[in-house]
């Protein structure tokens, strides 16, 4: 793995690439299991507290207002957004917990999610093939210390806190491309948000394919979209566009 996290070197490209030669990858559900786009198990204790059964509707919710609030402008701080979230869901089902400590509670989770078992040993191989960065809606602290809670690290680390904007804006992409020095066209996006990762990457010409370690997406993708399992699919979806 690269040692140096959130570096600002950038690369210079040859001419005449072919296929892809970098790759960026989302981090939370494609790099690390959970994330912010699954609610948080706080949420499930609550529900046990009031003598419910957790609402199965309560996740759709969940992923439906953290998306209205990434889209918001100005942007939103990350903690902020959970804060707005986590106060519609206690009124929407009916509720109550200590704001902070949930919210405490939920980032606790992201800091120590484990990584995918394909994860780290496809990074080696790919880290001596391409360039590669990680791009994700989280604030850059807590994704950093769930890579270094599974043993993982990078040399461009690109945030939505650093960019402030959240994905699929295309400046945290184009921030993305910067970093690596090389052309949209030959960089590939992988993530597991139609979306977010998909359409948030061609919408500067990368590259892009949907990461579906589930076997299912929250957000349908046409069948058009290019859709792979697990990490080390990801790997051979790029060396065969070398040829």
């Amino acid at each position: 793995m690269a040692s140096v996290a959130g570096g600002s070197r950038l690369l210079v490209a040859p001419r005449n690439l072919r296929g892809f030669r970098g790759l960026t990858v989302d981090g939370y559900g494609a790099l690390l299991r959970g994330g912010p786009n699954i609610l948080p198990a706080i949420f499930a204790r609550l529900f046990r507290d009031a003598g419910r059964k957790p609402d199965p509707a309560a996740q759709n919710v969940w992923r439906g207002a953290l998306r209205t609030h990434f889209a918001a402008d100005p942007f939103i701080a990350f903690r902020e957004v959970h804060r707005k979230v986590f106060q519609e869901l206690f009124k929407q089902f009916g509720l109550t917990g200590n704001l902070e400590e949930c919210i405490d509670e939920a980032f606790d989770g992201y800091r120590r999610v484990e990584a995918y078992p394909d994860v780290k040993s496809t990074l080696e191989r790919l880290e001596t093939e391409v360039p590669l960065a990680v791009v994700s809606n989280m604030d850059t602290m807590l994704l950093l210390q769930a890579l270094h809670h599974n043993g993982l690290s990078f040399t461009f680390v690109v945030t939505s806190e650093e960019e402030q904007r959240y994905k699929p804006s295309p400046s945290i992409f184009q921030r993305a491309v910067r970093y690596l020095g090389l052309p949209a066209a030959n960089i590939l996006h992988v993530g597991d948000s139609y979306i977010e990762d998909v359409v948030g990457a061609t919408s500067v010409g990368m590259g892009a394919v949907l990461l579906e370690r589930s076997g299912l997406s929250g957000d349908p993708p046409p069948k058009s979209t290019p859709v792979v399992s697990d990490l080390r699919a990801v790997r051979e979806f790029i060396r065969r566009s070398w040829d």
